[in-house]
């Protein structure tokens, strides 16, 4: 691990502390209670312009350290009670100010909402759909520092896969929502669409082959205030893509102490060598300017590889001498040879971010009704991701070069940007706020590690090389838009709340060839086939080609180049009332037009009826639509499979390319969806919150990659059609549709226990994709002796229907005593199923449970925590058949929701520097 990027940003970051202390700041104190005038506990007590907060202990009492003189407003929030708002002033001296609460029924989550409604709410509760709100304390408990990891294990409803061997997938790694894929979840930040990435899951376990999603791990985790959930289709109030839900990142704002974060940790996993080190340092200052502030903040993440692959029986030398492994449990029986074992990587790669991230704002009056506001960053990833291993005899192998054979390497860099500004006022009593915003993301393909011979004869000006630039994939979204709001009076027994906007949004798409070393084909023999270089291996091999470009991701070529844009206009209208005492309705609408898909208008209905104090119902129902993505359309790439136990040069074309037509490619059109959910809210208790909410999300012409046209049927056909330089075609298609059943269930308990608090939180999801319709095989496969029977293959249906497990479930237990915390929480994973290209090998993996543990301890402006994810070294079920487990070197299941690489042990420390 790279310790000296470390020490200079905790050195760089320490620096800020003399400049804090240049000023005097005072404090606010006080006590909690409720109408009884009995001490209220575990309240969250907040200075919001500040950026500072306090939990109350047992006696109610709380302290807010570290607070620069001026007017804020202090919020106070308790499960199960009514959140209270004032304004204080501080100055040098203590400030006191004293809370009593009213007890609230239905209360699911006791801060600021902004997902779900256009109309302003202040807590979940009073929505007519579901959503989840998870503060920084909840974020800070995981002991992870990934965002999309974090969200995984606070809602059962995401899921996010670690995959392995899947190309710039290894490190950048998007999520999923509710079953579907990573493109039907709408991203936003502070309220604004954030970018999707560059890169195109062509190989995805657990998450739809084909889509593109956002990478919540760009965003610096200690910026993060809080994270909302939607857990119902949004496409009408928010705009396409909200097919599955929406997640709102809401930045942390005002002026605050700086604070830094540090969290070591590594695998100790039995079996395996302790491996997997990492360093995580972030942190922030919000700083006071006049009326506004600057809130900006900074992290650097190193992690090293994990490795869980057993040794492979076919590793053998020139002389033909293999070791002998015991195929159950991976040990060498006997080594007989001198290659190092295991010659795979199976696990995570190496990987190195540094991630920056400001959020400003600017009131430009004293009485704040008008400001301006603009928030973004960068980040910049680079990792390691690795191919299957090339034997020494193999045509993907140069011996000149790796006399034993090697195992080629991946290194992706992915750089992000994103920028929004805008101006908020109220004019004539409508809300108005007016902005753009840009994100571009690229992704640098490079490739160490050669499979062909260059600097021959035909081509004496491309001299051999071990690395590559195979590439560059560019993604570029911007936004212009106008949003206004205003509650009017209509007659009704409540103003309803009028809310209406429009956007416009560019989009491009770009794909940049890598240098043709990494691409040409030089229609070169791997080894001699005279066989006068004495190498060992039959005429066979000898005789083979080598394969063109780079080894394991060959760059992209001229003709894969592109360069597409995109435009698209929309508006909506959103209306919404407390129609009686009891009844809640919201109605919205939104047209949409794409520059190249055509038109399309989409509409949600949404209610909720409280007949009684502690019980609410609700339900919604609404259409949706999303277009397909730039990348879906234009993509183009040749890469290397395994089908059939044979590495396959596949080619992942659009649909207009000549190959994809030949097997029957059609042009996109846009999915559409309809979605309906109903559930209701109980609290029998003020300290017990309850809630169940079923959802049904049908899609039609789902888009997804469809069948890999591999077989020898398949191949036969593309060499007779003069495509001599690969052995499968893979595109896109619409040819399915689907349908998502589910169920949500939470439940809160908040008691005092023994001298402190204990809260406990359940929560579990169901969720069942059935494929309902599918396209018929292609007219000219149709009559041949292929193992297809569909526009999709088995390794397509079983990702979809299967290789996510239906359920997912948690169970939180977290105890405070004074200056104390202990947390330990129970995930359950359930059953699932996985196969392998062109076999009919599908396995299923049985429900696995893990437990996560933490124990810290609190001082006056710093928190001390150890803890351990998956502390009982819970590893997925091992695949049985050799096509699954790459003949015994990958021996757990590729799709694990949780991974593969067992119990992590850590350490963190916050500290906040106070002024």
């Amino acid at each position: 691990m790279n310790m000296r990027r470390v020490e200079s940003l905790l050195v760089l970051m320490l620096a800020l502390l003399p400049a804090t202390l240049l000023g005097q700041n005072g404090s606010i104190r006080g006590r909690v209670a409720d109408a009884s005038g009995a001490p209220l506990a575990r309240a969250t007590i907040s200075a919001e312009a500040a950026g500072l907060r306090a939990t109350s202990d047992e006696q109610g009492r709380y302290e807010i350290r570290g607070v620069a003189a001026g007017t804020y407003t202090l919020r106070v929030r308790l499960l199960g009670y009514v959140p209270q708002s004032v304004k204080v002033t501080v100055g040098q001296s203590p400030v006191t100010q004293d809370f009593t609460l009213a007890a609230q029924a239905i209360s699911l989550s006791p801060v600021d909402v902004v997902v779900g409604s256009r109309a302003r709410h202040t807590a979940a509760e009073q929505l007519a759909v579901p959503v989840d709100v998870f503060t920084s304390e909840d974020i800070a408990l995981q002991g992870t520092h990934e965002t999309s990891q974090i969200l995984q294990a606070l809602a059962p409803s995401v899921n996010f896969p670690r995959q392995s061997v899947t190309d710039a997938n290894d490190i950048a790694r998007p999520f999923t929502l509710r079953g579907l894929s990573p493109d039907h979840t709408l991203v936003l930040v502070n309220g604004w669409r954030r970018h999707q990435m560059a890169v195109l899951n062509t190989f995805a376990y657990g998450m739809g082959a084909g889509s593109s999603g956002v990478d919540l791990n760009a965003l610096p985790g200690g910026a993060i205030d809080r994270i909302e959930v939607l857990r119902d289709g949004a496409s009408a109030q928010y705009g396409s893509d909200a097919i599955a839900g929406v997640v709102n990142v809401v930045l942390k704002e005002g002026g605050f102490s700086p604070f830094i974060n540090a969290d070591v940790g590594q695998y100790n996993s039995k079996g395996y060598p302790v491996d997997g080190t990492t360093g995580d340092l972030n942190g922030g200052w919000g700083i006071q300017l006049g009326r506004g502030s600057l809130a900006v903040f900074g992290e650097y993440l190193h992690r090293d590889k994990t490795n869980r692959a057993w040794p492979d029986s076919f590793l053998v030398d020139t002389k033909g001498v293999n070791d002998l492994i015991d195929p159950n449990t991976g040990q060498i029986i006997q080594k007989r040879n001198v290659l190092p074992q295991p010659n795979y990587h199976w696990g995570d790669g190496l990987e190195e971010d540094g991630m920056t991230f400001a959020n400003f704002r600017m009131p430009l009056n004293p009485g704040g009704t008008s400001e301006v506001y603009a928030f973004g960053g960068y980040s910049h990833r680079t990792g390691t991701g690795n191919g299957f291993w090339r034997y020494f005899d193999s045509n993907k192998n140069w011996p000149q070069f790796y006399p034993q054979g090697f195992l080629p390497q991946f290194r992706p860099d992915v750089a992000d940007y994103s920028g929004v500004a805008g101006f908020r006022a109220n004019v004539s009593g409508w809300s108005l706020d007016i902005g753009g915003s840009l994100g571009p993301c690229l992704v640098t393909a490079c490739a160490p590690g050669p499979d062909r011979i260059l600097g021959t004869a035909d081509d004496p000006r491309i001299p051999n090389k071990l690395s590559f630039f195979a590439g560059r994939l560019k993604r570029t979204e911007g936004i212009f838009a106008v949003n206004l709001a205003k509650p009017v009076s209509l007659g009704l027994s409540a103003p309803v709340n009028v809310a209406l906007g429009a956007a416009y949004r560019r989009e491009s798409f770009k794909i940049e060839a890598g240098e043709p070393a990494s691409w040409i084909n030089g229609n070169h023999l791997a080894q001699d086939s005279a066989g006068a270089d004495g190498i060992w291996g039959t005429a066979d091999d000898d005789s083979l080609p080598a394969p063109a470009g780079s080894s394991v991701f060959p760059g992209f070529a001229p003709t894969d180049a592109s360069d597409h844009g995109r435009t698209n206009v929309g508006a909506y209208l959103d209306l919404e009332s407390q129609l009686t005492k009891q009844f809640l309705a919201n109605v919205a609408g939104r047209f949409e037009h794409y520059s190249d898909f055509g038109q399309r208008l989409t509409g949600k209905v949404a209610l909720r009826y409280q007949p009684a104090q502690r019980f609410a119902l609700r339900a919604a129902a609404s259409t949706g639509f999303r277009a397909p993505g730039l990348a879906q359309s234009f993509f183009s790439h040749t890469t290397t499979n395994v089908i059939g136990g044979q590495f396959i040069q596949v080619g992942n074309f659009p649909v207009d390319n000549r190959a994809s037509r030949i097997f029957g490619a059609k042009p996109l059109k846009e999915e559409t969806s309809v979605n309906l959910s109903a559930g209701f809210a109980l609290t029998p208790r003020d300290n017990v919150t309850f809630t169940v909410d079923y959802f049904r999300i049908t899609i039609d012409n789902r888009i997804l990659l469809g069948a890999t046209f591999g077989d020898s049927v398949s191949q036969a056909i593309l060499a007779d059609s003069g495509f001599s330089n690969i052995g499968a075609v893979q595109f896109f298609t619409n040819g399915l549709d689907t349908r998502t059943n589910g169920v949500d269930v939470t439940g809160d308990v908040h008691v005092p226990a023994g001298r402190g608090m204990l809260d406990l939180n359940a929560a579990v999801n169901y969720t069942k994709n059935r494929i309902t319709r599918v396209d018929p095989l292609p007219q000219i496969l149709q009559g041949k002796p292929t193992d297809l029977t569909s526009i999709l293959d088995l390794v397509t249906k079983v990702g979809i229907e299967e290789e996510r497990p239906d359920w997912r479930g948690t169970l939180t237990a977290q105890y405070t005593v004074g200056r104390v915390h202990g947390l330990g929480r129970l995930s359950y994973y359930g059953g699932f199923a996985s196969a392998q290209p062109s076999f009919t090998d599908r396995e299923t993996y049985g429900g696995k449970t893990l437990i996560d543990a933490e124990v810290g301890y609190h001082f006056s402006d710093v928190n001390l925590a150890i803890g351990a994810r998956n502390l009982f070294d819970v590893y997925p079920d091992k695949p049985k058949a050799e096509f699954n487990n790459n003949d015994n070197t990958f021996p757990w299941a590729a799709a694990s929701p949780f991974g593969y690489n067992g119990r992590y042990l850590y350490a963190r420390a916050e500290v906040r520097l106070i002024q």
